[in-house]
């Protein structure tokens, strides 16, 4: 028998000592430290960095995840999976619609004209150089909103938004795989329960959810763009740290990573402007903390940093925005300090109107895989005090751009970015917060003997069932409510695409954009008459043109398909 407590135990690391954050050696991994032991660890510096537990994860993790926790994950990722079934379906009935053709008549019409791909690609980059100067500084943006999929095919149209759909969930997974497997060594089931729970929220509550998924112009400038904030956010974490889950970054892989850095900060600094302010923030106080304690690998972060601020300043300072400025918001501009205390205030306001049942639910579910984090996690959790102000600060200052330049909070679409931050923080906070109440019953001696979520005793599995089923329950029964009441069928994204399917009202709605477009292209005349829309689904339908020419979106149809005047009528009357 060993003589030691920490006898065949293998360290961290695959047989070696070892590091901590800061360099200093960890402890061996074994049971939870009794109060006496655990007191003697925090007075030598080691507990507060490296909390010990039992049974090491493998990389993967996978294989020590409990058997409720595997559950959870399984469930999670099924909801979620079904989510996306009728999202995905109602993306084939999904077309173009007014800055659509605005921004992509020109490449439209290049390859109308046998130019090509590469022509198509040269107009969309002479629409974003025209734009700057008469509209908007957004570079990278206009580009890839004047390459939207209808320019080479109407039918094609739909897949933006599950190519948008595809880009959320592989950032949100990759961000989340960083902070729970990179940064806490977390296992594979953890990773996929908090990422499923997280995208649920995103996907199924945006204000918006036509303008988050299935409008190209404003996914590709928002959602796309927030999308890419968090693939930077995961990258300047692992060059922070110099390591991913798998082991140690060489040199050429912090090169590579700093290189693609700079190249997506160049591109985000060209998108939105919500965006932009708030990865650049991020990015800053990401720096100065790295150069605080870790020059050299932050030293990796400053020229992504350089990039980012250069290229937003430059997209502020575009001749386009005063112009709409003074069109479109003349006298909307609140100067800086009512900017910054209405946007405080919007923070606050959205914190609660935000916080509802669901978001509660899925933090509630989300608890015992915090504490079984926690349980085995090197990270001290300290000063949850300081995230929580961070983050709020944060989210309003996600409020600014809008306040500043139109007065208020902005469109749905701008709001939807924001609540997918919000979301996102909201996990951070509690998870951060959770990790500090088990370092202190840890340090109290009152987990002693533990070696999981919610103890290692006989009840935690049913005290897990118990508070799943619960929580499932709830979710079931307001699922069914929501099905079958006509007031707030259209509430969950999935449910009212589904419902949309099912009445046929996706279909009708297709079949009438193709009878208009056939109408169109079937006629020589050069003013045309169409009948306006009588059904529109709520995630797919953003509006329909005029009965007049004098709007741009009558305009820039009529330029799409060559004709002089293309007007909308009732046709009932």
């Amino acid at each position: 028998m060993p003589t030691s407590r920490f006898a065949h135990v293998r360290p961290a690391g695959g047989g070696r000592e070892a590091a901590s954050e800061d360099g200093a050696p960890e402890p061996p991994e074994g049971r939870v430290l009794g109060r006496h032991a655990r007191n003697q660890a925090v007075a030598s510096g080691v507990a507060d960095v490296a909390p010990v537990v039992e049974d090491p994860p493998v990389e993967s993790g996978e294989a020590h995840s409990p058997r409720w926790l595997i559950l959870l994950a399984t469930a999670l990722v099924a909801l979620l999976a079904l989510a996306f079934v009728p999202m995905l379906a109602i993306s084939a009935f999904d077309h173009s619609y007014a800055d659509d053709w605005h921004y992509g008549v020109d490449a439209y019409l290049a390859l109308q004209a046998g130019g090509g791909l590469v022509e198509a690609v040269r107009a969309a980059v002479q629409e974003a150089v025209d734009t700057y100067t008469s509209w908007q500084g957004t570079y990278s943006a206009i580009v890839l909103m004047a390459l939207q999929p209808g320019v080479f095919s109407e039918s094609l149209y739909g897949l933006g938004a599950v190519g948008i759909m595809a880009v959320l969930v592989l950032s949100t997974g990759y961000v989340a795989s960083v902070a729970v497997r990179d940064v806490c060594g977390g296992g594979r089931a953890l990773w996929l329960s908090v990422t499923s729970m997280v995208l649920l929220l995103q996907t199924q509550l945006l204000p918006s959810p036509v303008e988050g998924f299935w409008w190209y112009n404003s996914a590709i400038y928002y959602t796309f763009y927030h999308s890419l904030m968090l693939l930077m956010a995961g990258i300047s974490v692992r060059l922070l740290r110099a390591r991913t889950r798998r082991g140690e970054l060489s040199g050429a892989g912090s090169a590579v990573r700093a290189v693609l850095l700079v190249l997506l900060a160049l591109v985000v600094a060209g998108g939105n402007f919500v965006t932009g302010l708030v990865t650049a923030v991020a990015l800053f106080a990401a720096t100065v903390a790295g150069l605080l304690r870790r020059p050299r690998r932050a030293a990796l972060l400053v020229p992504a940093l350089v990039v980012l601020v250069a290229g937003f300043a430059f997209s502020m300072a575009a001749p386009g925005n005063e112009a709409r400025q003074t069109s479109q918001f003349a006298g909307d501009n609140l100067g800086v300090l009512l900017t910054l205390v209405r946007s405080g205030l919007a923070g606050v306001e959205y914190l609660v109107l935000w916080t509802n049942g669901y978001l509660v639910i899925a933090l509630a579910a989300f608890v015992p895989p915090a504490v079984y984090l926690a349980r085995r996690s090197r990270c001290s959790y300290r000063l949850p005090a300081v995230p929580a102000v961070a983050s709020l600060l944060l989210f309003m200052a996600s409020f600014t751009p809008t306040f500043f330049s139109m007065g208020n909070v902005g469109p749905g679409r701008v709001q939807n970015i924001r609540y997918d931050l919000f979301v996102l923080l909201a996990f951070l906070c509690v998870g951060w917060f959770v990790g500090w109440c088990v370092r202190r019953a840890e340090a109290g001696g009152y987990l002693r003997g533990a070696s999981g979520a919610m103890a290692a005793g006989r009840l935690a599995p049913r005290a897990a069932t118990a508070l799943y089923a619960t929580l499932a329950g709830v979710l079931a029964l307001s699922f069914v409510a929501l099905s079958v009441d006509e007031r707030y069928v259209d509430d969950l994204t999935s449910i009212s695409a589904a419902t949309s399917l099912v009445t046929g009202v996706a279909q009708e709605y297709d079949q009438q954009v193709w009878e208009r477009i056939d109408l169109i292209e079937s006629t020589s005349q050069p003013v045309v008459e169409v009948p306006f829309y009588t059904v529109g689904p709520k995630v797919l339908f953003m509006g329909d043109i005029r009965d007049n020419m004098d709007n741009y979106i009558n305009y820039r149809l009529a330029q799409w398909y060559g004709k002089d005047s293309i007007v909308g009528y009732h046709s009932q009357l």
